[in-house]
């Protein structure tokens, strides 16, 4: 895999994700609202394409993904460094909830998720998800176009593209940050097992508390968010800020920690000095493609929001 085959791989992605989340919503309506089986879908129809790329590229699975085992304590400390790096991706969120509201809560919310199985949730949203995610993003997409050249280009474009798949512009301002958390930990690990880990604690995390909320008082809950002001807004934000400002050193210090401890060191001051390296044309036709269908359909649904408000 390289890059010209990742962005192919991620234009057939979207037109594929398209055209079956379309269809599903026109044929299979009640099924489509289901947030569990919405998830499985979606999930399958993006791993997909990027996985049967890789066949055909004749790839190792196992050394492309690089699966290395972890030692036990890189590990455990894969927890302090989520808790310490959710900040700046709270930040994230909340920064672009000036402009939009938090798509993954009304999510939630819509789906009536407290009336479901909390066990499947948890699967299609806090593990199955997560796998899928990051065996494409920092597995196909990231690995594809490190192979072309800079790793430092590589990190920015993946976690672009991770942003670009979830569709609305609240998710992917917080999950471009937390896609170059997640290539930065595994660059430090070596291995994509750490930052599948990483991406399961968090969604998982938010899943079992927005879970627990909405089965206490679903009112409340609304109630709550129909509060959330510009004011409010700009007060969290002040508030992330120096959060973030205190628990972002901890987190690299943690990367620099376990980087070491894996027998990696420089790894990560390697990733930022190959920023100038010389590569292989990482953009290409196929992929300006799929970010303009990507922002058209971002565009289309905030449209159509507005009409129906």
């Amino acid at each position: 895999m390289n890059s010209k085959k990742v962005n192919r791989s991620f234009l057939i992605t979207i037109i594929l994700y398209i055209g079956v989340i379309f269809g599903a919503s026109y044929l299979f309506p009640a099924w489509i609202e289901n947030l569990v089986f919405n998830n499985l879908l979606c999930e399958s129809v993006i791993v997909l394409p990027g996985l049967l790329f890789l066949l055909f590229s004749k790839e190792k699975p196992v050394s492309f993904f690089h699966f290395k085992k972890i030692k036990a304590g890189t590990l455990l400390t894969i927890i302090p460094f989520t808790m310490f790096s959710m900040p700046v991706i709270t930040l994230a969120n909340v920064f672009s909830q000036l402009f939009v509201k938090n798509e993954a809560m009304a999510a939630m919310e819509d789906a009536k998720v407290a009336e479901m199985p909390f066990l499947l949730l948890l699967f299609s949203t806090g593990i199955f998800a997560p796998f899928c995610e990051e065996l494409v993003c920092r597995g196909i997409y990231y690995r594809g176009y490190k192979k072309s050249g800079s790793g430092f280009k590589a990190m920015l474009l993946s976690a672009a593209l991770f942003a670009l798949l979830h569709m609305n512009l609240n998710q992917a301002a917080y999950a471009f940050v937390m896609g170059i958390m997640a290539v930065l930990l595994v660059e430090a690990t070596g291995s994509l097992w750490s930052s599948v880990i990483y991406h399961t604690l968090i969604n998982s995390s938010q899943v079992a508390m927005t879970y627990a909320m909405l089965k206490v008082n679903t009112s409340a809950y609304s109630e709550a968010a129909e509060l959330v002001n510009t004011e409010m807004i700009v007060m969290m934000l002040a508030a992330y800020l120096v959060i973030t400002a205190v628990t972002l050193p901890l987190a690299w210090a943690l990367l620099i920690w376990m980087s070491g401890h894996e027998g990696r060191q420089g790894v990560l001051m390697r990733l930022w000095k190959e920023r100038k390296k010389k590569e292989d044309k990482l953009v290409t036709v196929p992929l300006i493609l799929a970010i303009i269908l990507c922002l058209g359909i971002i565009i289309w649904s905030y449209v159509i929001q507005m009409f129906y408000v």
